[in-house]
């Protein structure tokens, strides 16, 4: 079965998406072959592919302890900052994460946030999966980082 993808629309040229996937159960060939299907050419994953990538350029996003540090939100800014290279080049980027964490969300976010999209439009454009994330938060984000 295909993953599903929320596709997120953004300013291109590439796509920007996002996904719930299971953090404890590894990548199947099969849902690899389907993302690289659709297109997908960046992953950004919790949980570990296999040996076959399908061609996907796979990129850890380890899940947190829950204990948020400066060098961990340093890292999920860049992140973001490579992820929004990628998309205005034209690739097809996938966020993903735990159904239930928003971390996916939270990085979709801020990737549209760098690509020059309005911080609650942002929000908004992520839609309904997982967490909220919290407005006043991401409008400092922008802030420093816009």
């Amino acid at each position: 079965m295909a993953p599903a993808l929320h596709v997120i629309a953004g300013p291109g040229p590439g796509q920007l998406a996002t996904m719930a996937h299971p953090a404890d159960e590894p990548w199947s060939p099969q849902e690899l072959s389907a993302l690289a299907r659709a297109g997908v050419q960046i992953l950004v994953s919790s949980a570990e592919p296999g040996p076959d990538t399908a061609g996907i350029e796979v990129v850890p996003f380890p899940i947190s302890d829950g204990t948020a540090t400066r060098d961990e939100a340093n890292r999920v800014v860049a992140l973001a900052v490579r992820l929004a290279r990628e998309v205005r080049a034209g690739r097809f980027v996938v966020t993903q994460a735990a159904a239930d964490n928003g971390r996916s969300t939270l990085l979709a976010t801020m990737t549209l946030a760098l690509l020059g999209i309005r911080p609650g439009e942002a929000l908004r454009r992520t839609g309904p999966s997982g967490t909220p994330i919290a407005p006043d938060w991401l409008h400092d984000f922008v802030a420093t980082h816009g």
